[in-house]
């Protein structure tokens, strides 16, 4: 579902490998957001009330122009994104999980979590805000969902209340930080949670090389 609403990208510059896919949505946040959730903290919440931020997808073949013409609903934001691992198989979960990498552009609120979630179908595991199908407060996608577009759901939180969003990477090649020049260089790189052993089956010796 996510690889059909999402553009391939071929391979070559900003080290991008050759299964890179492209989603884009236009988001927008909703006003009077309130706690730690609808900060972009990386904690769930068993608050059901629907996302934070308002989500537009765009379609695959969507022309630049047609971006242009209709960034006036909210902000324009891409992901791109690469499959890395398809995960073992648990009791405590009816859906197949896998392990992507995604790359962003910009610094925009919940913007993996929502694209993934409501333009992708392919929500985070334990991200309860926006993989719960419960989309009353975010009309663009209740109309995609009637239009017959299956939606990934989760099946619930995960053991400690966490989404299972990992910021793998962190790359600042234009900003100057008092002791962290070395950012400009090379990435830090931030080992995965040593709990997704305990709920996905993966650990650091798994993916290392692979993102």
């Amino acid at each position: 579902v996510l690889r059909s609403r999402s553009i391939p990208l071929s391979g070559g510059g900003n080290n991008r490998r050759s299964n890179t896919y492209k989603l884009s949505a236009l988001l927008k946040s909703n006003s009077g957001g309130k706690g730690r959730n609808a900060r972009g903290g990386g904690r769930s919440s068993n608050n059901n009330a629907g996302g934070s931020v308002t989500v537009k997808p765009l379609p695959p073949n969507i022309s630049p122009d047609d971006i242009a013409d209709n960034n006036s609903n909210g902000r324009v934001c891409h992901i791109e994104w690469n499959h890395l691992l398809r995960l073992p198989s648990k009791a405590s979960s009816s859906s197949t999980r896998h392990l992507l990498s995604a790359t962003t552009d910009t610094g925009a609120k919940h913007q993996v979590r929502a694209l993934l979630a409501l333009a992708g179908g392919a929500p985070i595991a334990g991200d309860l805000r926006y993989g719960n199908n419960n989309h009353k407060n975010n009309a663009h996608q209740q109309h995609y969902n009637d239009q017959g577009r299956q939606q990934g759901r989760v099946d619930g939180p995960l053991p400690d209340g966490s989404v299972a969003l990992h910021a793998r990477d962190v790359f600042l090649p234009t900003v100057s930080l008092g002791g962290m020049e070395f950012l400009k260089d090379e990435p830090f790189v931030a080992s995965v949670p040593k709990r997704w052993r305990e709920f996905f089956g993966v650990c650091e010796d798994d993916v290392r090389g692979l993102s």
